[in-house]
């Protein structure tokens, strides 16, 4: 622990690279039995440690860790930053975080994203490519999203159609998403603050969700996740929820998928993540 916070100190090993280490010690020594509260409680103060300059004079500083949540303050750090924008860009960026928060995609999913509505009278469906099916990340090719309200059919809809009207610019997804992006991190830099990302969207989502009492199994259908468990580790906290909506989407009617409960074995050698070939100990662990 001393050496790899010494590697950090000397500005040899990023803020990133410190944690992921430091991961791996906790998760060895704890195979091995050993207490590791004090390297947990080492975890938290990671921000703490900043590396000295180097010979150039420059010091690599700690990356900030990203805003998880939408919430108020998120929300008023967000307007106020992008006051300066073209009003054709917080068009782009208010459509992109509110649909996101309302369906949980990811930026990149709206990419190949389509709304129809397969039964006349029925509620608007969401058809969206899961962006990491590979390696067992993601539950299928597709994931189909029923949208219960007319709020969240309205935002849908209209960040569609600007993804379409900036497509017959001449302006490709890719580009236009990077554009976005980079615009809101410019504005965040003028504006002095930090404030919740594109994706942020996506883990405000989880965090209204699961205050709204949807099931584990349905979030993580909903959400493109291969187990249950993905959304409780790596997602923001509901201390942060906001109400976004009163009711929340749904999986499609008759569209199920492979999602692993936690405590399930996973069903294939690829779903073992990190271990060799021979090894069957889960990887998903529940009550």
């Amino acid at each position: 622990m001393e050496w790899i916070t010494k590697k950090r100190r000397e500005g040899e090993f990023s803020g990133s690279t410190w944690r992921q280490y430091r991961a791996a010690l906790e998760a060895i020594l704890g195979e091995m039995g050993v207490d590791t509260s004090a390297l947990r409680i080492a975890g938290r103060t990671a921000g703490d440690v900043v590396p000295k300059a180097t010979a150039e004079g420059r010091v690599s500083r700690p990356r900030a860790r990203p805003v998880k949540a939408v919430g108020i303050t998120g929300r008023r750090a967000l307007q106020g930053a992008c006051r300066h924008l073209s009003v054709a860009t917080q068009e782009d960026i208010m459509a992109w975080m509110e649909a996101g928060i309302r369906t949980g995609l990811r930026p990149g999913e709206w990419a190949q994203a389509t709304l129809d509505h397969p039964n006349p009278g029925g509620r608007a469906v969401l058809t969206v490519h899961n962006a990491k099916h590979t390696n067992g990340r993601g539950h299928g090719v597709l994931r189909r999203i029923a949208l219960l309200t007319p709020e969240t059919e309205e935002w849908v809809r209209r960040h569609l159609a600007l993804l379409r009207e900036r497509q017959i610019q001449g302006i490709s997804f890719a580009t236009h998403y990077r554009n976005t992006r980079r615009a809101l991190n410019r504005a965040y830099q003028r504006a002095g603050t930090r404030g919740p990302s594109l994706y942020s969207a996506r883990h405000q989502f989880k965090i209204n969700a699961r205050a709204a009492g949807i099931s584990a199994w349905d979030l993580a259908y909903l959400m493109g996740h291969a187990s249950t468990i993905t959304a409780q580790c790596h997602y923001g906290r509901a201390r942060a929820q906001i109400s976004a909506f009163t009711v929340a989407p749904a999986p499609a009617p008759g569209d199920p998928a492979p999602v692993i409960r936690a405590g399930e074995l996973p069903e294939r050698p690829d779903q073992r993540m990190g271990r060799g070939p021979n090894r069957s100990r889960p990887i998903f662990h529940g009550p």
